[in-house]
Formats: C-alpha cells, sequence, structure tokens
C-alpha cells in the first residue's frame, strides 16, 4: 500500500516541489533582499493554512466526518493543501489505525438512569427505522398526493397513533441511530461505549435480538450504529433492497424465541430517490420521484404488517424515521429545519403500552424528541427509568447538528 501511495502521490509531488525549488532557487539569484523572498513563502503558507481551516468549518458535516473519522482529515488535507505537505498528512493519518468500533463484546453496566427490571408483558417489540423521510410529505399528515394509504389505514385504529411533532436527535444516520439505540448523548458520545445499548437490555431481559437492515453497518456512515448492530444475536442485510426485509421478517417470526425485540432498518427515502418501481409510478403518475419513494416505503410498511397480521403475534410497533430530508437538496447540512420533521407512528396490543404512554414522553415544547426513543424502547423492554433523569432529558430539547454544535431545538432554522 505505501509503494502505491509513494507511485501515485508522494512522487509527483516531490518532482513538482523539487522544480518549484529549483524556480526559487533562480528567482532567489536575481533577488537583492532574499527576507522578501521568506516573506512571501511565510505569506503563502500562512493564508494556505487559513484558507484550510475555513474550508473545514464550511465544509457540511465535514466535522462530523473528521471525527467520526480520522482519515477524512488526511483526504480534506491532500485535496486542499498544495504540494508534498497535504500528500504526506494525508499519508500520515491513513496509515493511523483507529477503530474505536473493534471491540464489540457484552457491556456489563446499565446506563444510571435505569432504575430495576419490572414486569411489562410486551412479547415482540418492533422498531423500524425510516431514512430521510420528511413526513409533510406523508399523506397520513395530511399531504395532498395519497403517499401512504396503508399507514394511514394502519395507523388510524385502536391502540394506534400517527404522532405530531417529532424531530430526530441529529440530521445525520449514524448520529441519530446511535442516539436511539445507546445512552450517548449530544454532548458526550461515552456512553456508547460505557453503558448497555439497547439491544444489550432487551437480551440482559430475555429477549431474542435481531437487526434487519437494509443499509450498511460498515465505514464511515455505518459503522458507529454497526457498533450497536453487531450486538444482536441475529443480523440480516439485504444491500440496500426494502423488499426482501418482509420475507426476513417471516423467518424471523418462524422461530421459537418467547420474546422478540426486532430492529429493521430501511433504505427508505434517500438520494437519489430512485427506491420505487412502477407500481409506484401507475399510483402516483405525476408525483416527484421523492414523494413515489415514500409510496414506496408505506407499501413496505404494509408487508410487514401482513407478516405480523398472519403470525397473530401480540406486539409494540414503532415507525419512524432517523432524520428528515430538505427535497432534491439532501440531509447532513448546518442549517435546514425540514431535516428535523420526521413520522412518528405507534401501534400496540397491550393496552397498558398505549399512545397516553408515548405521549407521556413529550416535552413542555409540545415535541417529542428522538433523545426520547432509547427511553420509551427502555420501558417497552421492562426497565424502569429513574424519573428525575428521565424528565431533565425531556425538556432539555437539544439537537446535535451536522458540524457537532449543540443546539436547543426550538432555535433551529
Amino acid at each position: 500500500m505505501l509503494g502505491s501511495l509513494f507511485l501515485k502521490l508522494i512522487l509527483p509531488s516531490l518532482i513538482f516541489t523539487a522544480f518549484l525549488f529549483y524556480l526559487i532557487t533562480i528567482i532567489k539569484k536575481n533577488l537583492a533582499n532574499t527576507s522578501l523572498l521568506l516573506y512571501s513563502v511565510l505569506s503563502f503558507t500562512t493564508l494556505s493554512i487559513i484558507l484550510v481551516i475555513i474550508d473545514i468549518k464550511d465544509e457540511n458535516r465535514l466535522i462530523s466526518d473528521i471525527k467520526e473519522d480520522k482519515k477524512q482529515l488526511g483526504i480534506f488535507f491532500h485535496d486542499k493543501v498544495p504540494l508534498i505537505f497535504g500528500d504526506a498528512v494525508y499519508l500520515l493519518i491513513s496509515s493511523y489505525d483507529n477503530n474505536k468500533y473493534a471491540n464489540i463484546a457484552e457491556i456489563e453496566k446499565f446506563n444510571h438512569a435505569i432504575v430495576a427490571k419490572k414486569d411489562n408483558d410486551n412479547k415482540n417489540i418492533i422498531l423500524i427505522m425510516g431514512e430521510a423521510s420528511l413526513y409533510s410529505r406523508y399523506s397520513a399528515y395530511g399531504y395532498h398526493l395519497d403517499t401512504t394509504p396503508h399507514m394511514t389505514k394502519l395507523f388510524s385504529t385502536s391502540n394506534s397513533c400517527i404522532v405530531n411533532n417529532a424531530h430526530p436527535s441529529s440530521p445525520i444516520t449514524r448520529d441519530s441511530l446511535s442516539m436511539t439505540l445507546a445512552f450517548h448523548t449530544p454532548e458526550n458520545e461515552d456512553n456508547l461505549f460505557n453503558n448497555k445499548s439497547i439491544i444489550e437490555m432487551a437480551k440482559a431481559n430475555g429477549y431474542k435480538t435481531y437487526w434487519l437492515g437494509s443499509q450498511e453497518i460498515q465505514g464511515l456512515h455505518g459503522s458507529k450504529y454497526g457498533f450497536i448492530a453487531q450486538k444482536s444475536n441475529d443480523l440480516k442485510l439485504t444491500d440496500y433492497n426494502d423488499n426482501k426485509l418482509a420475507n426476513l421478517l417471516v423467518k424471523v417470526l418462524s422461530d421459537n424465541a418467547q420474546k422478540r425485540f426486532i430492529i429493521i432498518h430501511l433504505y427508505g427515502n434517500h438520494l437519489p430517490y430512485n427506491n420505487y418501481d412502477e407500481i409506484d409510478k401507475k399510483a402516483l403518475p405525476n408525483a416527484e420521484n421523492y414523494d413515489l419513494t415514500i409510496h414506496h416505503t408505506d407499501r413496505i410498511i404494509n408487508d410487514i404488517f401482513k407478516v405480523i397480521n398472519e403470525k397473530k403475534i401480540d406486539f409494540n410497533l414503532i415507525y419512524t424515521a432517523d432524520h428528515g430530508e430538505i427535497v432534491n437538496v439532501g440531509h447532513g447540512l448546518e442549517k435546514g429545519r425540514e431535516q428535523y420533521l420526521i413520522p412518528f407512528m405507534y401501534k400496540s396490543t397491550n393496552n397498558r403500552f398505549n399512545c397516553d404512554f408515548i405521549e407521556s414522553f413529550r416535552n413542555k415544547d409540545g415535541y417529542l424528541s428522538g433523545l426520547m426513543n432509547k427511553y420509551i424502547l427502555s420501558e417497552l423492554l421492562g426497565y424502569e427509568i429513574d424519573k428525575n433523569i428521565l424528565r431533565n432529558e425531556r425538556e432539555y430539547d437539544r439537537i446535535l447538528t451536522a458540524n457537532e454544535n449543540i443546539l436547543p431545538f426550538s432555535l433551529m432554522e
């Protein structure tokens, strides 16, 4: 690898740098004042460093990417800093192994918010996590096109609810999903490594755990929640094909487990908005591509419910999304409120955990934060939560922005 990098990066830069220094030597011989040359070189170097720092601050989610994987800093220097210096920084950082997610051994310690176990009678807990899903494009939330005919019906029956004013903890999947399934916060991710995740808590209370995912669990975008996913008893991935998830669920519900905690992670509505087919186009012939992906997701959810109904199981099911979307622009941007506007739907066959249970996690400003997901799931899994900690977390409604800023949700523009 080092030999390849030398030929591709270092050698060309060395040749160019040597040539440049040769030119400088020629110029220097013809300059009466060598201090002027030194001043010029120093000024150029200083200006380059300042411009690089400004670029880092201005690049969307770059700070977050660098925090997640230091190699991103090396790539940035290689692209931005001239001559051999950028290549040298890239080579140095790329040789540094910083796989903080390598150790997936079971964590023993519960978060301090968990007080005790309690009876819950919930046999099958299912979390469906959508992707890049803007709630206002759902007909279930009043959109003018019939993008979610199935979900509108499924979540409008008894012991079901279509929840308004829900927002995620971050506009980036790796952060939002990991803060749903672990006890780290926008301020500090230490609890991701120090406390049991929701999956580990489920296992500790007698649940068999399953991760059925359409997205990768490795790399820059997936390793953080992949660290949690790999704690599951059963992990299956579909290579970005949501259509395969219902069949995987058939196999899950056909085993002999007495209690199950199932996470279904969709590809959903992610750019480039191509997750749809001819059935969706026929149903909504004049719709934008993004709306077609919403309609396709609605069909996936309906397929999942068909499996659940055929198996005749008791269940508690949450459908929500990791973050919203600025349609035709994307997400993971420092500004843009639509990145934080998501669906949240709930259905339960257990009257003890009805829609009032979900509403109890809504804060004084009227919002249900994604930071509450871990506490909702904890209670569904049979754990008692410290009331003071829960109240403080519920009322301190903040988000982690794309560039790692912590901001009250009310101030997001």
